[in-house]
């Protein structure tokens, strides 16, 4: 173990040379404490001083050093997510279903990876639960047996070695049983699969990490092989846990570009995956899987396909990386106020700003407003004024709640937004960290040292002076005493998830 911790410490070290005098500053402290402290500190980087390592059920200095270097340095976003999974997490609970995939595990720097972050989430009570199968062509069934065996101790061994208690579900377990005669065959359904859920449950109710290999039995006792998919979706569908992840080498669907998908709108992108330049039957097949897997578990729930190396920034931050799969939540247009829950909407502005609406705000802009984009749950609006010296509509307002800004609800807001309204303008202040994302979204811009004006649409360049000089002299949203209204953000000042690729809904 000593062994391997060092070998950790120098890899990391290699990636990050400031991690050198990890060792002379050590303290015992929880990692949420620590990155509240942090947060508290308003602190723009995580100093080596402050490094340290963590008791058995915390996080240690290794899994500290690995978390800063993949997920960055802002504490407050890394303890959002932390909290929300670990509040989530119950003992006999499964908090995430992962199928990895087989060259994941024939590949000894990403297996290496991999069994990391599988010991980070085991320490923090965010076990999983492991899915694996082999997919490559085997000369016999017996072969491909043992080489799913094989790899599967490899990987139980590196896990150990990092103090998990592991628990391989060999075949003939009797944790996947298959009553039909079609068993094994490609036509086999999820529904025909019979699993123990008592077997499964009991591994985490005595701290072990289940690693379930891809293989069921008949009531005869005859084995057979059953798709990593079909084995995984049947698992998520029995234990509904938060998450489901697909870890491959890729790290999710690539575009025509070679570039990762980030999102994916589920069920409205299969309506339009035929217009899609990356579109090829597996990725539409692929597609139809998840909606149907998503469409039987929990609201919350989310499946998403990334990396080895890449799993704990899907996991811990609001860009995520990988292509994150989404049930969309529907964004209803209002064009006044009438039927609104004006309260509801109150406090979305008030903690996505930090600061408190004017009182008559709503009365302000009652008769100005042009159209009104809301999330059916409030999680997200885009408030949009009629143009004052111009027939061009101003962005008054943008917000949208950290979690889901992790759930892609920003972006289907802001595509939304984009392709009701052709032209618009809006500003946002100079040293906002979330203008790197406007400047991507916008068409053109202008800034002084208090202010960034952004718009889309404008073909006339005498017109974007006039609505520079509206954005200025917009007034207030925000009562007396409070930072002056910065026009548009969002919860989370850095960027949400960053879209790759075309199309509707991305």
């Amino acid at each position: 173990m000593l062994r391997r911790y060092s070998y950790e410490m120098k890899r990391f070290a290699s990636s990050a040379n400031w991690l050198k005098g990890i060792n002379k500053h050590i303290r015992k402290e929880p990692i949420i404490p620590y990155l509240e402290r942090c947060q508290h500190e308003k602190c723009q980087s995580f100093h080596v001083s402050s490094l340290q390592n963590f008791s058995r059920r915390s996080v240690d200095k290794n899994d500290l050093s690995r978390f800063l270097i993949e997920i960055g340095t802002d504490p407050k976003e890394a303890r959002y997510w932390l909290k929300n999974f670990m509040s989530s997490a119950e003992p006999s609970k499964v908090f995430m279903v992962i199928s990895v995939d087989d060259e994941v595990m024939q590949n000894q720097g990403q297996l290496e990876t991999f069994s990391s972050t599988i010991a980070f989430l085991y320490r923090n009570n965010m076990a999983p639960l492991i899915v694996y199968g082999n997919k490559n062509a085997m000369p016999s069934f017996k072969s491909m047996k043992d080489a799913c065996i094989w790899n599967a101790l490899k990987l139980s061994n590196m896990l150990e070695q990092q103090g998990v208690f592991t628990r391989v579900l060999y075949p003939g377990c009797g944790v996947i049983m298959g009553d039909s005669e079609k068993a094994g065959m490609p036509e086999f359904a999820v529904e025909q699969l019979k699993l123990d859920p008592y077997i499964l449950r009991s591994d985490f109710q005595t701290g072990h990490l289940p690693i379930l290999l891809s293989f069921g039995e008949t009531a005869a006792g005859q084995m057979f092989a059953v798709d990593t998919w079909t084995l995984t979706s049947r698992v998520a569908q029995l234990l509904q846990p938060i998450k489901v992840m697909l870890v491959n080498s890729q790290g999710g669907f690539l575009d025509e570009h070679g570039k990762v998908i980030a999102n994916i709108n589920l069920p409205s992108d299969l309506s339009t995956v035929e217009q899609k330049p990356w579109k090829t039957p597996d990725k539409v097949e692929m597609m139809k899987k998840v909606n149907n897997l998503l469409a039987d578990l929990p609201t919350e729930s989310s499946v998403v396909i990334t990396s080895a190396d890449t799993m704990l920034r899907e996991l811990f931050s609001h860009r995520g990386s990988g292509t994150f799969f989404r049930c969309t939540e529907e964004v209803h247009k209002h064009t006044s106020l009438e039927g609104m829950d004006l309260d509801r909407l109150r406090v979305l502005l008030h903690r996505s700003f930090k600061k408190t609406l004017s009182d008559s705000y709503f009365d302000d802009i009652e008769s100005q407003i042009h159209a009104i984009y809301l999330s059916e749950t409030y999680s997200g609006v885009a408030i949009i004024l009629k143009g004052q010296k111009a027939e061009v509509n101003y962005l008054c307002k943008f917000a949208v709640t950290d979690k889901a800004q992790g759930q892609g609800i920003g972006e289907l807001l802001w595509d939304t937004v984009r392709q009701a309204e052709p032209i618009l303008f809006w500003r946002s202040k100079t040293a906002n960290p979330i203008n790197t994302w406007y400047f991507k979204k916008c068409e053109g811009s202008w800034n002084n040292p208090m202010w960034t004006v952004f718009w889309y649409g404008v073909q006339d360049p005498s017109l974007s002076s006039v609505l520079i000089t509206e954005a200025l002299t917009r007034p207030d949203s925000f009562d007396e005493g409070t930072n002056r209204d910065s026009g548009v953000k969002t919860v989370k000042e850095d960027p949400p998830r960053e879209v790759v690729g075309s199309g509707a809904g991305k």
